[in-house]
C-alpha cells in the first residue's frame, strides 16, 4: 500500500498538471470568441476570398476542431456555379494536423481530470492532505514550465518551425487564406490568451487545493 500511496503521490503532479494546461488549450481553441476576436481586430476575413463574416468564420473553423473524425477540412461556398472549398488541399493537411492535436489534447483533458479527482479522493480519504498539498507544489513548477514550453512552440518562428515538422505539416505561403486567416499573427494573440486563462485556471486550482487540503484549526 505504502508503493502505490508513493506512485500515486507522482503520478498526481503529472496528472493535474496535464489538467490545469490541456483544459486551458481546449477553452482558447474551442471557442469561437477567441477567432471572433481576432478576425475583428485585425479584420483578416477581409483579405481573403470570401463572402463570409468574421463570426461565420470563426463559426465554421470551430465547428471544424470540434467535430467528430472529419476526412479533411474544408469551408464550402456557393461560387454562383457549385459549392467550392475556401482552402486548399495543402491547407486541408495543415488543419486536420491541428485537429489531431487537439483530439489528444482533449482526451489528456478527460483522462487527466479523472485519474487526478480519484487520486484527491484517495488521499483525501485516508487523510494525507500534506502529501496533496506538497505534490501541487511541484505540480505549479510544472505549469510555469508546460506555459514557457507553449510560448516557445507557438511564439516564435524556431517552435513552429519545429511543431510543423514533427506534424508534417505543409509549408505555404505568406498569402494563402491559412496563413492570412491563422498565422504568426493570430497565433501571437492566441498564446497571450492561453498564458492567461492558463495563469487563471492554476490560481483556480491552487484555490481548490488549499481549501482541500489545509489542516483543521486548532483556534478560532
Amino acid at each position: 500500500m505504502k508503493i502505490f500511496n508513493t506512485i500515486c503521490s507522482v503520478i498526481v503532479i503529472f496528472t493535474a498538471a496535464a489538467f490545469i494546461l490541456t483544459l486551458s488549450q481546449n477553452i482558447v481553441f474551442r471557442s469561437p470568441e477567441v477567432y471572433s476576436f481576432y478576425f475583428n481586430d485585425s479584420r483578416a476575413v477581409g483579405k481573403i476570398h470570401t463572402t463570409l463574416t468574421s463570426g461565420e468564420m470563426s463559426d465554421e473553423i470551430v465547428s471544424f476542431i470540434n467535430s467528430w473524425r472529419p476526412e479533411k477540412f474544408e469551408i464550402l461556398e456557393d461560387t454562383g456555379y457549385d459549392m467550392e472549398s475556401i482552402f486548399t488541399d495543402e491547407e486541408s493537411i495543415n488543419m486536420m494536423a491541428v485537429k489531431r492535436v487537439m483530439d489528444m489534447s482533449g482526451i489528456i483533458l478527460i483522462v487527466s481530470l479523472i485519474v487526478t479527482v480519484a487520486i484527491y479522493v484517495h488521499f483525501l480519504r485516508l487523510g494525507r492532505k500534506k502529501v496533496l498539498s506538497d505534490m501541487f507544489k511541484v505540480t505549479i513548477a510544472l505549469v510555469i514550465a508546460g506555459i514557457i514550453a507553449e510560448i516557445w512552440f507557438m511564439a516564435t518562428n524556431g517552435g513552429r518551425i519545429m511543431v510543423m515538422a514533427a506534424l508534417n505539416m505543409v509549408s505555404l505561403k505568406e498569402d494563402s487564406q491559412l496563413t492570412i486567416l491563422l498565422g504568426a499573427d493570430f497565433l501571437n494573440m492566441a498564446t497571450m490568451f492561453l498564458v492567461v486563462l492558463t495563469l487563471i485556471v492554476l490560481a483556480v486550482c491552487a484555490y481548490v487545493n488549499r481549501i482541500l487540503t489545509k489542516p483543521p484549526r486548532i483556534f478560532y
